[in-house]
């Protein structure tokens, strides 16, 4: 195996998804090579296609969501609801290793994309299906997206809500980007165990799953039936250790002083208060968690006085973790990202140089694929289906969508 080749080259995929969490899982093995072919319905196709349109989401001409989760792959338009259609779909099948879905249960039985179907197909096939609720329940029918199945069923969205009530949503995507790395591992799990056996399988996993084991220690305490302490707002907090501060140029700088114990005094000379390593309101942990009021107020007081940028070279110099509060074009434009190719470049043949987010791990010896913008809808119908032998007269069935 050569040097900086691609570590799925040769892996080919159908991918029949929507919105982000099936195209994310998807996105991650076309980084590493993969030839992903996306199967959208004619029409519309993949709604995330225009879902940067809806009202509150950031204002661009750009679809930079459905690039975000689409780059690097074919696109096919085939209507599954018809004999063609589903034929083509058989016919992908049946030459790939991987085939994606997170269409809901109801319509991929309808639509006759099942394990169960596409296992006759190809039985060294590994089927991955992403769902909302899981395969099993009441719900398992019920639509799913990672604003209610993964923040508010896990319970982090309780833990988040402000104490004085809820002022905004959660991020586009934020539950179904990490959700997909967990759908990404399934399959890889798969391509394994089928190397291994010669046989396919399937591999599932729920924004449900996803959201429980993001807010396990949590649930966990729930099982283990601990006792949950009452929210109080932020000037009565039960710990100081991980609270946002404002700085005197109207900034907030977040503390996260996990080990405050090891490092209270140099925190608190840090922060200009020698003092409080002897005051016997807060020389001990007990004493701090007594006083907690008092010293939040204390802490807070003293972040006032100096700007941001004397607190970020001041906290690291004690070597105290700690951030600034990124804006969005802030997080876009940070440095320390692009130094560990977390944001890197793209060229778009219609919208010039950009940048986009790469997918969150390296493999040494191998390199990813150079971002490619995401494809117009239909856009490799025509050379897919050739390549899978369509004549000239069956590709007219296809092509006038």
């Amino acid at each position: 195996m050569s040097e900086n080749q691609s570590l799925l080259t040769g892996i080919k995929v159908v991918e029949l998804t929507t919105m982000v969490f099936g195209p994310a899982a998807g996105v991650v093995l076309s980084d590493f090579g993969a030839d992903v072919i996306k199967v959208e319905p004619p029409g519309t196709g993949d709604l995330n296609r225009n879902w940067h349109k809806i009202a509150g989401l950031p204002i661009s001409e750009m679809p930079y969501a459905f690039q975000m989760t689409n780059r690097n792959k074919k696109s096919v338009v085939l209507d599954l609801k018809t004999e063609e259609g589903h034929d083509a779909v058989c016919r992908l099948a049946a030459e790939a290793d991987v085939f994606i879905t997170n269409y809901r249960l109801d319509a991929i039985n309808r639509l006759k994309i099942d394990y169960d179907t596409i296992k006759q197909v190809n039985p060294k096939l590994v089927y991955a299906l992403a769902t909302g609720y899981g395969e099993s329940g009441a719900e398992k029918d019920k639509p799913g997206y990672d604003t209610v199945c993964y923040w508010t069923r896990s319970g982090i969205e309780m833990q988040l809500f402000p104490y004085e009530g809820w002022l905004s949503t959660f991020p586009f995507g934020a539950g179904d980007h990490p959700s997909a790395m967990s759908l990404f591992g399934a399959i890889m799990s798969g391509l394994y165990q089928r190397q291994q056996t010669g046989q396919g399988c399937k591999v599932s996993s729920s924004l449900l799953a996803n959201g429980a084991w993001a807010n396990s220690v949590m649930i966990q305490a729930g099982l283990a039936n601990a006792e949950f302490r009452e929210k109080r707002p932020r000037d009565q907090a039960y710990n100081f250790i991980s609270l946002n501060y404002r700085t005197k140029d109207e900034q907030l700088l977040k503390l996260t002083l996990v080990n405050s114990v090891r490092d209270w005094s140099a925190f608190s000379n840090a922060i200009r208060r020698p003092n409080f390593v002897e005051d016997e309101k807060f020389n001990t942990a007990e004493k701090r968690v007594e006083n907690m009021p008092l010293l939040i107020k204390e802490i807070s007081d003293a972040f006032a006085e100096e700007d941001m940028n004397y607190w970020l070279a001041r906290l690291t110099e004690f070597d105290i973790p700690h951030s600034k509060v990124f804006s969005y074009e802030e997080a876009a434009n940070d440095q320390q990202k692009a130094d560990n190719g977390i944001v890197v470049p793209l060229e778009h043949p219609e919208y010039g140089s950009l940048r986009t987010v790469n997918s969150p791990f390296e493999v040494s010896g191998f390199e990813k694929r150079t971002p490619t913008a995401a494809p117009n809808l239909g856009e490799h119908t025509e050379e897919v289906l050739r390549e899978l032998g369509y004549s000239e007269e069956e590709l007219q069935k296809y092509l006038n969508f």
